[in-house]
């Protein structure tokens, strides 16, 4: 996982700086200022996980913030121009929220604090009670295969010398996000 961290940071930093300051991503690019903050928000939520410290009330914070991405995106695919960079978040968005979900879970209190990933199993956290599963496989690979989907239609942009190199940046933070939300999606199986 440590591997996961290391390619995830660079995004959350290359995102954060456009969030802050639009007029980086230049002309061309393919992510507005919402999309930068939701890859931002869902970064350092994948980081926390990827360290351990994503505790319960930090695990609902971040569930929030996933169910209000997904909603941010299906309201956004339809009347905004760029509506695949917003279908892209409602696959991310969707997948977060599965991989929140049983750190987020009221199983959880008996169970302590959440353990990050390594603790982390179908039924939610492997502590004592844990109780009915809370993600079913079917899902968890419905969503691999969406991100997998985000993934190969993205690299194209990456590779290319065409696009210039704020849609490559872009997609890049695209394909980087999709495919460690596919690796942590595994980690649940």
């Amino acid at each position: 996982m440590p591997l996961l961290l290391a390619v995830l940071l660079p995004v959350v930093v290359y995102c954060s700086a456009r969030a802050v300051a639009p007029r980086l991503g230049g002309a061309g690019a393919e992510h507005r200022r919402d999309i930068d903050t939701w890859h931002v928000l869902m970064g350092l939520a994948m980081a926390a996980m990827l360290l351990g410290s994503l505790t319960r009330p930090l695990a609902v914070a971040a569930l929030a913030v996933c169910a209000a991405g997904l909603c941010w995106g299906v309201l956004s695919v339809e009347r905004r121009s760029g509506g695949s960079a917003h279908l892209r978040l409602v696959v991310g968005a969707t997948a977060m929220a599965v991989m929140t979900l049983p750190l987020a879970a009221p199983a959880m209190a008996s169970g302590g604090e959440a353990g990050g990933m390594a603790g982390m199993t179908m039924a939610g956290p492997s502590a004592p009670g844990a109780g009915e599963e809370l993600v079913q496989p079917p899902l968890v690979l419905v969503l691999l295969g969406g991100l997998v989907g985000v993934a190969a239609m993205r690299l194209p942009a990456v590779v290319r010398r065409s696009p210039g190199p704020v849609v490559r940046l872009d997609a890049g933070c695209d394909v980087v996000m999709a495919g460690a939300m596919a690796a942590m999606l595994v980690a649940l199986l």
